[in-house]
């Protein structure tokens, strides 16, 4: 039965816990049916859309649709903040802050050791015949930049991945509030905290000796003098960045080669822009792969104050403050309304199609970053020749498994 006739089968009650369940089971299927049928779905205490000028509109309204919709669950792993939540006085001073420690031009320097991390990746697999891209290549990829441009370095990447993975499960993936997911949340960043701790700490008397913090984000936190974050502040603000980037870097990579393999033309495109060293023809490529394939499905945002969506146009609809705004970010990027031929795969379509990297005041901050490494893995993949020998495996919609068999290009 489709979603909307067991919607409208429902009690009024049932209804908001049946959209959820769709959320976190069939999310494809139901943005497809409600894009077609029902683009702004509003059921008590939630609203979903899932056409590209709504989704626009949420996201750039920063004044309105805050941030804080998860809040109560955030505040029980970090105290409160995360990069998402960027409103109040305080808040934008500290996104402030971290936006000088998390530069535009450290991209060549992420690109560098993204690819040094690959090319050790790729070395490795070609001795033994195959690897898998998730545990062998995007995780030791996510995991380098974690240890060597965050500053988070010592465990092992599965280990740091494994903490970030769990984490990033319960604040974006976890609508429901399963208390499992949510538990092991907690023990991961009990644990994942209690290490940046001892991090920051050895930094902190590093600077107090008069040494040098270290040139990483972690140092340069360090190092803002009397602007500096207090220590549970940085705590929370170093746990949110390792969020914000290494499960999405992670993810995109595997995404986006899991993508390709099913697409031989855009494949062989892409391999040909990776051996030419034509990064913005690889990044063209691995971009709209990446459409096809987000890292994420959704955004969720929180109405502050009563609110007319979509005002002026047949669907408009009054969103109340403290309803929580779901942003099909997934069924945006293919409404028929605003991307032409969405079904194609085309390598000219504007950036804000895909809403990748978000929109508005709460777009991520480390695109740049993220771009470098996620292209580079890919590159250095892209310059083997491969070949799936497994099923790309899947919890919910991140990928946790993609054997490859892979040899060297031959000379």
């Amino acid at each position: 039965m489709s979603f909307l006739r067991q919607y409208a089968a429902s009690e009024a009650e049932a209804r908001r816990a049946l959209t959820l369940r769709w959320l976190a089971g069939r999310p494809r299927e139901l943005f497809a049916e409600l894009q077609r049928e029902r683009p702004i779905l509003v059921t008590p205490g939630l609203v979903l859309v899932t056409r590209h000028a709504e989704a626009l509109e949420v996201l750039s309204r920063g004044d309105v649709f805050s941030g804080h919709v998860l809040e109560a669950r955030r505040h029980a792993l970090f105290g409160g903040f995360s990069l998402a939540e960027r409103e109040g006085p305080r808040a934008a001073a500290e996104a402030a802050l971290v936006r000088v420690c998390v530069r535009g031009d450290d991209a060549d320097r992420v690109a560098a050791m993204s690819h040094d991390a690959a090319v050790g990746a790729m070395l490795a697999a070609s001795s033994r015949g195959g690897l898998d891209v998730v545990r062998d290549l995007a995780h030791v990829v996510a995991g380098r930049v974690a240890a060597e441009y965050l500053g988070v370095s010592g465990p092992e990447e599965s280990t740091l991945v494994r903490w970030v993975e769990a984490i990033a499960r319960d604040v974006d993936d976890n609508p429901g509030g399963d208390s499992e997911i949510h538990e092991e949340a907690r023990a991961a960043v009990a644990e994942l905290g209690g290490y940046t701790d001892t991090m920051v700490a050895s930094r902190r008397a590093q600077r107090a000796s008069g040494r040098m913090a270290g040139d990483d984000v972690l140092g340069r936190l360090v190092a803002l003098g009397h602007q500096r974050l207090e220590e549970r502040r940085l705590r929370e603000v170093l746990l949110a960045l390792l969020v914000a980037a290494v499960e999405p870097i992670a993810a995109s990579i595997a995404l986006a080669i899991g993508e390709l393999i099913d697409r031989p033309g855009a494949l062989q495109v892409a391999r040909a822009a990776a051996l030419a060293g034509d990064d913005a023809g690889l990044w063209a490529v691995l971009r709209e792969a990446l459409r096809f394939s987000p890292p994420r499905l959704t955004v969720w945002r929180r109405c502050e104050q009563r609110y007319h969506l979509a005002q002026g146009t047949g669907d408009e609809v009054t969103v109340d403050a403290g309803t929580a705004v779901v942003v099909a970010i997934a069924a945006a990027a293919f409404d028929p309304a605003r991307v032409d031929e969405p079904e194609h795969f085309r390598l000219d379509r504007p950036e804000q199609h895909d809403f990748l990297f978000g929109e508005g005041p709460h777009a991520c901050l480390g695109r740049h970053v993220a771009i470098a490494a996620v292209r580079e893995a890919c590159k250095v993949l892209l310059g083997h020749e491969f070949r799936l020998s497994g099923p790309l495996r899947r919890d919910g919609g991140r990928p946790i498994g993609f054997p490859i068999a892979v040899a060297p290009l031959p000379k």
